[in-house]
């Protein structure tokens, strides 16, 4: 975990945002997007970021066992790093889901903390705005529907940016770096949140 103020000129309120970062290879392809987010974002006023790079966390699966439904808070039984998530996530306005699609969907990192927010879906997990940023080779519709379905019944103001990093005449990867628009389109998106934060 790794938290950080970042901060303008611009005054605004300050935006609380926690980035869960799917990627198992930091400074990948939807670690620059998120990158580019962030810098749109911090051009809106002083926010509170904490990062959360998954797969260097001790996260074990959900056993589905819904101890969390009956305990004091809906505390989660497993007492591993996911704790901080939660801690993190119940006090965040933004919540940035940043990952590259294995097999059109989730990594394995992003999938396991996502299956683990069963204990806040309870309570705390609703009632936020949501950054879906994914890259891929093929596919992410599936993934991207299933933000769409559980967005309505959390009241969540979900925002998704997809990137195709895969050139299918050539059969050759295309590097985030060769794809200028949607890294505009990343800056953009956040600099608008954080508008749109700062004037709520």
């Amino acid at each position: 975990m790794v938290t950080g103020n970042i901060a303008s000129s611009l005054v605004g309120i300050t935006v609380r945002a926690s980035v869960l970062h799917g990627s198992p290879r930091k400074n990948g392809n939807s670690d620059t997007l998120t990158e580019r987010f962030l810098e749109g974002l911090q051009q809106t006023g002083p926010h509170e970021i904490t990062h959360f790079h998954l797969n260097e966390m001790e996260i074990s699966p959900c056993q589905g066992c819904l101890a969390c439904s009956a305990a004091p808070e809906h505390k989660c039984r497993i007492d591993d790093d996911m704790q901080q998530v939660y801690s993190a996530y119940t006090k965040s306005d933004l919540i940035v889901w940043a990952t590259p699609m294995y097999w059109g969907y989730l990594t394995a990192q992003m999938k396991l903390a996502q299956d683990r927010m069963e204990a806040l879906a309870w309570e705390g997990f609703g009632d936020k705005t949501f950054a879906v940023l994914m890259t891929y080779r093929h596919h992410y519709e599936s993934a991207a529907n299933m933000f769409r379905r559980i967005a309505p019944h959390f009241n969540i103001d979900l925002h998704i940016l997809e990137c195709c990093t895969y050139d299918k005449e050539t059969g050759k990867d295309v590097p985030i770096e060769d794809i200028p628009e949607k890294q505009r389109e990343a800056y953009d998106l956040g600099e608008r949140l954080g508008l749109t934060s700062s004037s709520s």
